[in-house]
């Protein structure tokens, strides 16, 4: 039998109360306390020659610098390939506000800037790099378990009116992805001891709303904890979350707690019953590639032009109405409110791609990279972003690994990346995307591609 080893840890993030929260544009209130803690997750995995490390942050992104220099101080410490670390945010948004493009420098201030604490931002990259390491360091030989159940919690989020316009609303005859994936890691001693369980499945982190102002890692938190906790005695296995294809895909259900955790415990008791019967492999390889990525940015000049037209016409319906007053003065405030704040959003964007180290501003590009880690006919394929649906699909269905993971949000973040169709038809994630139609097709070819190479690899 192959030789096959892992180990797993857990660090606590423990961001301070009293700062924003990030997540929701509209959200009110700065954190007010802890509902149950954000940590990094992490389990380290080698064959006796290869090693790679999937470590998973109660964030709500992480971009390619910081996930770069957590990569860099895993290789330092435990001899683990940089390009072979998968960071992925489990894309709470019960989490805390920081920078996810940057740590702050040591020349900035050294406490806290408006709703962010600097100190706190400073050491993540540390912290989430020991989960790493630690894990590295309790390695023993291991076995898996992978299999899959269906759960109900995703739907469509994107509603066509009757306009033809697209509503952010569940849209329950939309393509959504049902599959919860598992992958269970045991310690090879014919008793079966667990260490590790990963858990992927595509729905956003959003059963809390914006009016939830306690630290949560939402209904995958709760998922997570049952299955820790029905371990039985003795060292309790750590449990990850992954984000999958979630671009266009939220929960069925919302709003409260109760709900996160109802969502929670059923995934896990799904998880449970479909690993019960899923056979005992040990991989014969570990496998990792970084593919480089160049993704074409959207063209912003006609949206731009047409954002600042409007803009000005309803600054201009305001100033020809001086006498007006209440409700039809609201009505045309409201109006020019609107006009701004989609000026404003493009513009941001505009402002974003021109201050982004990663953007070759001649070519219109902008470059980043996704991850592959191949476990014997499991493969993990990281994505940078917030891939739909209907392309986590096209990746899962591929014909070399039977057994295929889409991790969103890992190692860096470039927005949503949604289908052709779907750019064609508008609506809130192609309105906000950076990159250009065509972006999320790339990434399955080349996801494509490389798991093709990967199986003849892992065959010699």
């Amino acid at each position: 039998m192959a030789a096959f080893y892992a180990g797993a840890s857990r660090v606590k993030l423990e961001p301070p109360v009293g700062i924003a929260m990030a997540g929701y544009g509209r959200r009110t209130g700065r954190s007010a306390g802890i509902h149950d803690g954000l940590a990094a997750q992490a389990v380290v995995i080698a064959d006796g020659s290869s090693k790679g490390a999937i470590v998973t942050v109660d964030v709500l992104a992480l971009g390619i610098r910081i996930c770069d220099s957590i990569a860099n101080k895993v290789a330092a410490a435990s001899g683990i390939p940089a390009e072979a670390v998968m960071v992925c945010a489990t894309h709470t948004h019960s989490g805390p506000m920081f920078n996810i493009f940057a740590t702050p420098s040591r020349d900035a201030a050294l406490t806290a800037i408006g709703d962010r604490d600097l100190e706190w931002e400073r050491a993540l990259p540390d912290r989430i790099a020991r989960a790493v390491i630690e894990a590295g360091s309790a390695m023993r030989p291991a076995a898996i378990r992978a299999a899959s159940a269906r759960f109900g919690l995703g739907t469509n989020r994107r509603l066509m009116r009757a306009d033809g316009s697209i509503q952010l609303a569940p849209n329950y005859a939309g393509v959504a992805d049902h599959e919860l994936k598992a992958l269970a890691i045991h310690e090879a001693d014919g008793g079966e001891s667990p260490i590790a369980f990963l858990l992927n499945y595509a729905c956003h982190g959003v059963v809390l709303c914006e009016d939830n102002l306690l630290y949560s890692r939402d209904w995958p938190g709760f998922a997570m904890d049952a299955i820790e906790e029905s371990a039985g005695p003795g060292k309790p296995p750590i449990a990850l979350f992954a984000q999958g294809a979630c671009g266009n895909i939220d929960p069925v259900r919302r709003g409260s707690f109760e709900a996160a955790a109802a969502a929670g415990r059923q995934a896990a008791g799904l998880v449970q019953e479909a690993l019960s019967r899923a056979p005992v492999t040990t991989p014969a390889r570990v496998i990792s590639r970084r593919v480089p990525l160049r993704m074409k940015l959207r063209d912003l000049s006609a949206p731009l032009a047409l954002a600042r037209a409007n803009a000005r016409q309803t600054e201009l319906a305001l100033a020809n109405h001086p006498g007006v007053s209440g409700v039809q003065l609201k009505r045309l405030r409201d109006q020019h409110q609107r006009s701004l704040e989609e000026l404003g959003a493009l513009e941001a964007l505009q402002d974003a791609n021109r201050r982004d180290k990663r953007v070759d501003q001649a070519a219109g590009e902008l470059a980043t990279h996704m991850t592959i880690l191949a476990i014997g006919s499991v493969a993990l394929v990281g994505v940078p972003g917030e891939l739909f649906a209907e392309l986590g699909l096209a990746i899962k269905a591929n014909p070399y690994f039977p057994q295929t993971f889409v991790l969103g949000y890992c190692n860096d973040l470039v927005g949503y990346l949604p289908t052709r169709e779907a750019c064609e038809l508008g609506g809130y994630e192609v309105e906000t995307s950076r990159i250009a139609q065509g972006g999320g097709e790339t990434i399955v070819y080349q996801a494509l591609s490389t798991l093709r190479e990967i199986s003849g690899e892992s065959r010699t």
